[in-house]
């Protein structure tokens, strides 16, 4: 039996790295307060989202089994570098406003537990990150094994919280019915999605796959991990949701950020359950951190020409530091100003640049010149259709929220 779950641990990887690069501190926050203003209701965002999530995932993990080369080498090579450099434009954007959300949220729990700023949070982590990403001389065997660690310790974390929370089926059940908010504003739905809906974790997919080495016979391997790491992602946003519906919704608690939820489940469930949930967002901190800054620094260089988009190559590590640098600065000049207020519209304008992205995954992944008679299932792409649609609209109506801001002053 040992020797069975060893052997399926070595199998996956790359689907609890998409987990631990999606799941950080801006995603706990942003799901930690919906569930604390509107109850369970956007439950079924979540459910929808993973399936928009895991399908994007599959497409990614099944091109880099099947293709020698990188996506966006491949790209500039089909349709010219220009498209490859925009995409990896739009990657490293994006990135680098889901580390400004790290930044932010790492640094209002480790003030609101130990004391210091936000900034000095973020700079302390951000030290840590760099030094990780140089030091290691292996950096992806290094990466797969803390981020398998690092998703263990967040599902144990949070599922503690939930086992003492003990949530009402009914209060489950209402949840996965779909519902709108009351007063019509999607800008907290617009930060769900592209906290849980990574379409740039997604094509990040394609380049581990080839970093492990996995090729045509390793493809349903590739589809089974990514299936795993979705699967984790997705169960602990649900856990998360579902603490801040059970213990604080009822009582009018409004959470402003993670370690608010971590402070306030601490009267109501006992010290352990703060702890529990300080540890899950340590680990959620430090995983994003680090895989964040290297998925846009793998891309970009891809998008580039530069270090033939390989995670240990030193363009990558260049890039992912500046990714670093970028989000702590932003948490550094706004971390002390309303903060989950920045995470939630840094979270909801960078999904103005993925719909592209999303695009050309399932356009490449359908075409029997570059695929063969591996093109995915009709079930697979009328998923990923409705995901690019649900983007297209998200995008949207980010964009008009974003524009009325900047319209108001």
């Amino acid at each position: 039996m040992k020797q069975k779950i060893l052997a399926i641990l070595r199998m996956l990887g790359p689907g609890l790295i998409i987990a631990a690069v999606v799941l950080g501190p801006g995603s706990i926050s942003s799901i930690s307060a919906n569930g604390s203003i509107m109850g369970a209701r956007m439950l079924w965002l979540l459910v929808l989202c993973g399936a928009f999530m895991l399908s994007y995932t599959v497409l990614a993990a099944r091109f880099g089994a099947m293709n020698g080369k990188k996506f966006l080498t491949h790209l500039a090579e089909r349709y010219g570098r220009w498209l490859s450099v925009v995409i990896g434009i739009c990657a490293f954007t994006v990135c680098a406003g889901f580390q400004g959300g790290n930044n932010i949220g790492v640094g209002m729990a480790m003030s609101t537990l130990l004391g210091g700023t936000v900034g000095m949070w973020a700079v302390v982590f951000t030290v840590l990150s760099i030094a990780f990403m140089f030091f290691f001389r292996k950096l992806y065997q290094a990466v797969e094994k803390l981020m398998m660690g690092l998703v263990v310790l967040m599902i144990l974390a949070f599922a503690g919280n939930l086992l003492v929370a003990l949530p009402e089926p009914s209060v489950v059940l209402r949840g996965l019915v779909p519902s709108w908010p009351e007063d019509g504003n999607v800008i907290q739905l617009v930060a769900i999605v592209s906290t849980t809906f990574s379409v740039m974790a997604a094509l990040f997919q394609a380049y581990l796959v080839q970093e492990k080495n996995w090729g045509p016979d390793q493809a349903g391997e590739s589809i089974r991990d990514s299936v795993v790491g979705i699967f984790a992602l997705s169960l602990i946003s649900i856990m998360i949701m579902l603490t801040a519906a059970t213990v604080l919704f009822p009582k009018g608690i409004k959470v402003t950020g993670a370690a608010d939820m971590a402070v306030q489940l601490e009267p109501l469930l006992g010290r352990s359950a703060k702890w529990l949930f300080c540890a899950g967002l340590w680990g959620a901190s430090f995983s994003s951190f680090l895989g964040n800054a290297v998925l846009g620094g793998t891309i970009l260089s891809d998008g580039l020409g530069l270090g033939g988009g390989r995670v240990e190559s030193l363009p990558t590590k260049i890039i992912g530091t500046l990714i670093m640098l970028i989000g702590m600065s932003i948490a550094i000049i706004t971390g002390g100003r309303q903060p989950v207020e920045m995470i939630i519209v840094l979270q909801a304008a960078i999904i103005i640049a993925v719909p592209l992205t999303a695009f050309f995954i399932l356009k490449e992944s359908n075409s029997r010149e570059v695929m063969g008679e591996a093109t995915p299932s009709w079930w697979l792409n009328l998923t990923a259709v409705a995901g690019l649609v649900a983007v297209l609209f998200l995008a949207w109506k980010s964009f008009e929220r974003i524009a009325a801001l900047i319209g108001n002053g």
